[in-house]
């Protein structure tokens, strides 16, 4: 039988020191060759796409080698919403018409704009947005500007936002681009304008015209 073969055959090589040695010297180069195959074979192996990198696993968007894009100024609104302008920003560089509709008129006097009304083309309430992301620093009540939010951004920018008829943030609070800050209403110094929303740009205290800075970078918003 092959088993008493096998005896036969160690019995023998035990008998020969030099079959023995030379009977050990293959077998152990056997077992060497067997691991190297084994090695190689896992090497060349395709890694599956469903299994996730443990060694070099991918970058989170928390990492900080992650950029995220730097964002534009946008409008406080909805893109997709019908607008006017119901004030200016008044600027010594403008033009005549655009000079007096930069003047809120207040009882007998008229004080100059240092923002910008916005009002829906049909005169309904809207959803004021934040323009930036930021962290909301103010909320407060005026008797003449109503209720208004103040954002802090980067680069040392702030938003304003007045004559809200209700307020949906806190203060403290993380908001990001596009998140609904409140409604817009009234302004009780600036009722030719109806109902909209009245927005600042400042930076480093400097009251700026947003209406030259949609779509511009924080970057790129200057004094």
């Amino acid at each position: 039988t092959w088993g008493d073969t096998v005896k036969n055959l160690i019995k023998k090589i035990g008998q020969n020191k030099f079959q023995f040695f030379f009977f050990v010297g293959i077998v152990a180069l056997l077992a060497i060759a067997l691991i190297v195959s084994t090695v190689m074979s896992n090497n060349d192996k395709t890694p599956d796409p469903d299994t996730p990198n443990v060694v070099n696993p991918e970058p989170s968007q928390d990492d900080p080698a992650v950029t995220k894009p730097e964002e534009v100024l946008k409008l406080p609104f909805q893109e997709t919403m019908s607008y006017k302008v119901v004030r200016k920003f008044y600027s010594k560089d403008a033009s005549r018409d655009e000079q007096v509709q930069a003047l809120i008129k207040y009882g007998n006097s008229y004080r100059t704009s240092s923002g910008t009304g916005y009002a829906a083309n049909d005169d309904s309430n809207f959803e004021v947005l934040s323009s930036l992301s930021g962290k909301v620093a103010e909320i407060k009540e005026s008797p003449l500007y109503g209720n208004y939010v103040v954002v802090e951004h980067e680069n040392n920018i702030k938003t304003y936002y007045y004559g809200l008829s209700d307020v949906t943030v806190t203060v403290g609070a993380t908001i990001a681009q596009g998140d609904k800050i409140g409604t817009s209403g009234f302004m009780t110094i600036d009722k030719e304008a109806g109902n909209h929303v009245f927005v600042e740009v400042s930076k480093d205290g400097t009251r700026l015209n947003i209406e030259t800075l949609i779509g511009k970078k924080i970057s790129e918003i200057q004094k």
